[in-house]
């Protein structure tokens, strides 16, 4: 977008996947970065150093948000190191897959803490600093599972759900400052996982309205064109990146 220069940006869970796409994306637009990461600490890592040999500025940071109040430090890190946040993009999270029935209540407490309660609290932090200076923008990382189910996702469905009706109230809370806040929904997106859990792309893709899963480059865009000028009066959306999939009806007549 070409205006997103020197802008100071945290991103959550960067260490790997969607997180890393985005991570690249907006070094390369100029983006002076925070990264945090927890069980991908190691791939933060590697990928700053990368990104440094390439000129950007960067910085990664491990924090388990499985206590939420991490997520604030994270966000005070950022602007201690920068003097300024721009541009939260709230992405770290994790998948539950596991049948309700069986569930236990302990592993329920993480997944709501990690992909809800800290995006809450990086939030509150990030739009403290960011009504004060009049312009900022939050970006949070959902799901379609948020819109669209499987029987094994019931709790992770709830804390993607949670994130896009929190979001859309935060805009509305944050609209008469300069501060948008919208959602990213990705749908299939190729990431280590697929490999780690022997699932073939290919027969995901075939699922697909569009016949092929998505790639994090492609998440990427969308967090750059509503971390910019462009997307300056788009508040409150959630845009599903998903190849056309919630379009879909299941049942095929």
């Amino acid at each position: 977008m070409g205006d997103l220069e020197g802008r100071a940006a945290v991103v959550t869970g960067g260490g790997t996947g969607i997180g890393a796409g985005i991570v690249r994306r907006l070094a390369a637009e100029g983006c002076r970065l925070l990264v945090s990461a927890s069980n991908s600490v190691a791939g933060a890592e590697a990928l700053r150093d990368e990104l440094r040999d390439g000129g950007a500025a960067i910085e990664t940071m491990a924090a388990d948000f499985r206590d939420p109040d991490a997520a604030r430090g994270v966000v005070r890190a950022a602007i201690e190191r920068y003097g300024q946040l721009d541009i939260l993009v709230n992405n770290a999270g994790f998948t539950l897959d596991e049948p309700f029935l069986e569930g236990a209540t302990a592993r329920w407490q993480d997944i709501f803490n990690i992909n809800l309660m800290a995006m809450i609290t990086a939030s509150q932090d990030a739009a403290r600093h960011m009504v004060e200076r009049g312009a900022g923008r939050i970006v949070n990382i959902s799901s379609v599972h948020g819109f669209v189910h499987m029987p094994h996702n019931v709790i992770y469905a709830a804390t993607k759900a949670g994130i896009n009706g929190f979001t859309r109230a935060l805009a509305l809370a944050l609209a008469p400052h300069g501060v948008t806040c919208n959602v990213i929904a990705p749908g299939a997106i190729q990431v280590d996982r697929y490999a780690d859990q022997n699932l073939n792309p290919s027969t995901i893709g075939a699922a697909i309205p569009m016949r092929r899963v998505g790639q994090p480059r492609e998440i990427a865009a969308a967090v750059v064109y509503l971390a910019s000028d462009e997307a300056s009066y788009v508040s409150g959306e959630v845009l599903y990146v998903d190849g056309a999939l919630t379009t879909a009806m299941a049942l095929q007549l």
